[in-house]
C-alpha cells in the first residue's frame, strides 16, 4: 500500500459526514427522532432502514478508506455503484425537473465522478489492488 492521494481522505471525510446525516434521515423516517426532515423523506420515498444501513456502510467505507484497507476500496465501488442506480430510478420516476429528480442526477454524477477516481491506477495502487 502506497501513500494516501488527498482525494481518497476528502472523500473519505464526505462519506462519513454524508452516512451520519443519511442515518438521521433513516431515524426520522422511521419516526424515531424528529428533526423536521418528515416531508423530505416522504417526499423522496426513503425508506427509514435503507437509508440508516446506506450511512452506516458510508461510514465503514470512509474509516476503511483512512486506512486505505483494500476492502475499503472494494465496498466503496460496490456502494457507488449501487447509488448510481438508485439514483438513476429516483431520477426517472421522480422528474429531471423536480426538486428530488434534480437532487438524484447531481448525486449520480457525484458518484459516477467518485466511481472514474476509484478506477485510477494511482488510487487502486493506494489500497493494494492492481
Amino acid at each position: 500500500m502506497g501513500e494516501r492521494p488527498i482525494g481518497i481522505t476528502i472523500i473519505a471525510i464526505v462519506l462519513a459526514v454524508t452516512g451520519v446525516f443519511q442515518i438521521l434521515v433513516g431515524t426520522e423516517a422511521l419516526e424515531i427522532t424528529s428533526f423536521g426532515l418528515a416531508s423530505a423523506t416522504d417526499a423522496a420515498g426513503i425508506s427509514g432502514w435503507a437509508s440508516i444501513i446506506g450511512g452506516a456502510l458510508s461510514i465503514i467505507v470512509a474509516g476503511g478508506m483512512f486506512t486505505l484497507a483494500g476492502w475499503a476500496w472494494m465496498l466503496a465501488v460496490v456502494v457507488l455503484g449501487i447509488r448510481i442506480v438508485v439514483d438513476a430510478i429516483a431520477a426517472v420516476t421522480q422528474g429531471f425537473d423536480s426538486t428530488i429528480g434534480i437532487a438524484a442526477i447531481t448525486n449520480l454524477v457525484i458518484s459516477a465522478v467518485i466511481l472514474w477516481y476509484f478506477m485510477r491506477p494511482n488510487v487502486k495502487a493506494a489500497f493494494g489492488r492492481s
